[in-house]
């Protein structure tokens, strides 16, 4: 039986490769986590840049802060997810995707299965809008069934406006006459398959556009050549190719600096050593 979402949503994600959109939490619980983000910010201004947002947001900031580890487990985000994609839910990775007013920050058309490197299970992100996500300040825009079939990217390190972390970009055309503009307000998160390609453009409004993604796989998806940190936030999953991860007590504690530090570990050597190679 489905818990908040219907039968034509799930028949969405399976065909179209994306649902949007889902109402995660109230606007004003969004602008309390907007705060929460922009009080971090403000805090660590003059810190070391191994200690700022950009640096700790790249890969699971939800280990380091209390206010992002809620998000991760807010029940109506996760009965959306086991819905789309079963009971038994582990979050694989989270990242801020950020756009200041009027720069020239955006994301090129890819597919988040080209450096995955995944065997079996499923996987699916949400990204979660704390701020308006719309056309003028460079909301996700996803291709139409395109998770059916892999596409071929390449890494482009010169192009400093692109804020994927290796410079991907598809590497091969798209009809982008199939492109949906996926419309979110704050508190509201959209859904898609790994494998659909999806892209922004830049944010021209004069205001930030912000998003919170969260990337969720089942515990039968296996990690090719290397065992990895996962949290387990519904149901449950076996240790054999995930290493649990624990839940942070404290915004930036030690025991969730060092449980961070070890996911990053994990995560660079392979990530930015796999040719990109896709098996799941």
């Amino acid at each position: 039986m489905l818990k908040i979402l219907n039968e034509r949503q799930r028949q969405q994600l399976k065909e179209n490769g994306f649902v949007a959109p889902i109402r995660v939490f109230s606007e004003e619980k969004a602008q309390a986590y907007r705060a929460c983000l922009e009080a971090f910010e403000l805090s660590a201004s003059d810190a070391p840049p191994e200690e700022t947002l950009a640096t700790l947001s790249r890969f699971k900031p939800h280990l380091l802060f209390t206010w992002l580890d809620e998000i991760c487990h807010n029940q109506s985000l996760l009965d959306a997810i086991e819905d789309l994609i079963g009971p038994d839910l582990l979050i694989y990775s989270t990242a801020f995707f950020i756009k200041n007013a009027g720069d020239n920050a955006y994301v090129p058309w890819h597919q988040d299965t080209a450096y995955a490197d995944f065997k079996g299970g499923k996987q699916v992100r949400a990204w979660v809008a704390f701020t308006n996500s719309n056309k003028r300040n460079g909301c996700m825009r996803v291709i139409k069934g395109s998770h059916l079939r892999r596409l071929n990217h390449r890494d482009d390190p010169l192009d400093e406006n692109n804020i994927l972390f290796r410079k991907e970009r598809l590497s091969e055309d798209i009809d982008e006459t199939l492109a949906t503009d996926l419309i979110l307000k704050p508190g509201e998160m959209s859904v898609h398959d790994y494998g659909v390609v999806h892209g922004s453009e830049a944010n021209n409004s004069d205001d930030r556009r912000i998003g919170f993604a969260i990337a969720f796989i089942t515990p039968d998806t296996k990690p090719v050549g290397r065992k990895e940190t996962a949290m387990l936030v519904k149901g449950s999953a076996s240790e054999v190719d995930w290493e649990l991860e624990p839940r942070p007590k404290r915004d930036l504690d030690q025991r969730a600096k060092k449980a961070h530090r070890h996911a990053m570990k994990i995560r660079t050597g392979h990530f930015y050593n796999t040719k990109g190679t896709v098996t799941g």
